[in-house]
């Protein structure tokens, strides 16, 4: 009897373990930041929340209060790759005429 699962064994891929650890690696500091943004809200109630925004007109609420866990890693994060950016590519800022 033939098998009708037969013909998956001529679409197998191989993929280079480098590119399993990228993406495991991007899962894992996804599921950090989704923490860190629902773990920083625990931090205030919704009283506090209001006391510290200006509501106006009832359209927009402009919020102000101290800077969040979520807040202070999306700024190290966006800084480490600024300053690894200009790193990578410095030779192409150098050379203006």
């Amino acid at each position: 009897m033939n098998n009708p699962y037969s013909y998956l064994n001529m679409y197998i891929v191989f993929v280079d373990p480098v590119y399993v650890y990228i993406s495991l690696a991007i899962i894992a500091v996804a599921a950090i930041l989704m923490w860190l943004m629902v773990k920083s809200s625990d931090d205030f109630t919704v009283e506090e929340t209001e006391k510290n925004s200006d509501d106006f007109a009832g359209v927009i609420r402009d919020s102000h209060g101290p800077v969040t866990k979520w807040l202070w890693v999306a700024y190290v994060f966006i800084i480490i790759w600024a300053v690894a950016y200009l790193a990578q590519h410095w030779s192409e800022f150098a050379t203006f005429p």
